[in-house]
């Protein structure tokens, strides 16, 4: 108990600190890991309550709960729970990843919310969200990340939750849209002499092609393949933008262009005569880079739901008679096992249709909203002999009742070799089959 009440004031005393507790720069020591130290520092790292909590982080850099962007999310923490949750997306090189979050708890919150990459020998922190739980995050090659997002110990809150990615640069042609571009990188040419090393991006002619971004024009000139080019330098991210068959060339080199300048006119010019009039878009950096995904535009991300406070303190059994649990919120996701009747789940979150759910072996997945419902009566039964009833399905579990034979119980849910029960008196928690 003594332990205890210290680790409450070390939360509070951190949570309270004059310096904030979320913001700080990639080459301070992230809040996270400040947080954990502030734990060890105070001697509280070792406390039943602690080791939930650095378990629950672990877990949820390991769990195979994955998404596809863009993504909204509405939950739940609860303080005697201590729990994470993590959200595992393929991000492209070319996309700038926009994360917005928000909390409402009656206490002082402190979320954590970080994103990582996985490399050859696991998950490296790469930011970091501020205290108004934002984040933003540039893509310079194709990654397999990790958001992680935890409260700090003891607390109780809703979360809200958006993620998604946009393209770096806005499109070159004005007025034109993922539709317009007819053409890949890639594609054969002269009958494979060589491969196209830009995108094709159709409109009328006269057209205007304006600056993906800032920078400035190194040169504007004509050639036999090109026809009328412009070529552009992004300085922030050293490199080279290259416009090809342009019909007019409206720019001078050495001048300066903000995103949205006109630089020229679409046209056919260059080997392009023969064809509907477009603009070769080209993007270098020492070699050609595939320019798709800095310029095509993603669904836009939807609010996350409100979340629904009748779920709160809720047990769910699933109601269908075997269903998948899966990955991520949708019918493409990895389907982790199969569930069958009255399987315990407990919801966690919400994204559209679906539910967020952690199993009794704190496992996350997904599940149709559809399949489960909250669970209210049980079949009634005897004990054959005597039991524990615990507060887990591990031996380790806190024991809440020992029930002696002929006790009546009810049978509410279960899960592998475990019965969810609930006693005469109202008591629920786990026994063994």
């Amino acid at each position: 108990m003594q332990k205890f009440f210290w680790l409450v004031a070390a939360v509070l005393l951190y949570g309270c600190s004059g310096s904030n507790p979320i913001k700080t720069t990639l080459f301070d020591v992230p809040p996270y890991k400040r947080y954990v130290r502030s734990l060890e520092k105070a001697d509280l790292d070792k406390t039943v309550m602690a080791q939930a909590w650095l378990a629950a982080g672990q877990r949820a850099l390991n769990d195979s709960v994955e998404v596809s962007l863009p993504f909204s999310e509405s939950g739940y923490f609860k303080a005697t729970e201590p729990d994470a949750r993590s959200y595992q997306f393929i991000a492209k090189e070319g996309q700038v990843l926009t994360v917005n979050g928000a909390v409402v708890s009656f206490q002082n919150a402190t979320f954590f919310l970080d994103l990582f990459s996985w490399e050859e020998d696991g998950w490296k922190e790469l930011v970091h969200a501020d205290s108004s739980m934002t984040m933003s995050y540039e893509f310079e090659k194709d990654m397999t990340c990790l958001i992680r997002i935890q409260p700090e110990l003891l607390l109780d809150a809703y979360y809200t939750l958006s993620i998604s990615a946009t393209p770096v640069l806005i499109n070159p042609v004005a007025g034109a849209d993922n539709k317009s571009i007819g053409s890949f990188y890639g594609a054969s040419r002269d009958g494979g002499k060589r491969s196209h090393e830009g995108v094709d991006i159709f409109a009328k002619k006269g057209t205007p092609v304006i600056a993906p971004t800032s920078g400035y024009i190194s040169r504007v000139s004509t050639n036999n393949l090109g026809g009328k080019v412009v070529w552009m330098q992004d300085k922030k991210r050293q490199h080279s933008y290259y416009f090809a068959h342009l019909d007019s060339q409206l720019v001078k080199p050495g001048a300066t262009v903000k995103q949205g300048d006109t630089l020229g006119t679409v046209g056919n010019t260059g080997n392009a005569r023969y064809t509907p009039s477009h603009l070769h878009f080209g993007i270098y950096r020492s070699k050609s880079k595939d320019p798709i995904n800095y310029i095509r535009t993603l669904e836009a991300v939807t609010e996350a739901l409100p979340w629904d406070t009748t779920f709160r303190q809720s047990d769910f059994k699933v109601v269908s008679k075997e269903v998948n649990f899966r990955a991520g919120p949708g019918e493409k996701h990895l389907v982790k096992t199969s569930l069958k009747k009255d399987t315990y789940v407990k919801v966690i979150a919400q994204s559209n249709a679906w539910y967020r759910v952690a199993l009794p072996d704190k496992s996350q997945g997904f599940l149709t909203k559809k399949s489960i419902a909250p669970i209210e009566n049980g079949k009634r039964i005897k004990l054959k002999s005597p039991a524990v009833v615990r507060t887990g399905i591990n031996d380790e579990a806190v024991p809440v009742a020992h029930l002696n034979k002929p006790t009546t119980i009810y049978l509410l849910a279960q899960f592998e070799g475990y019965q969810f029960i609930k006693t005469k008196e109202g008591l629920t928690g786990w026994l063994v089959l």
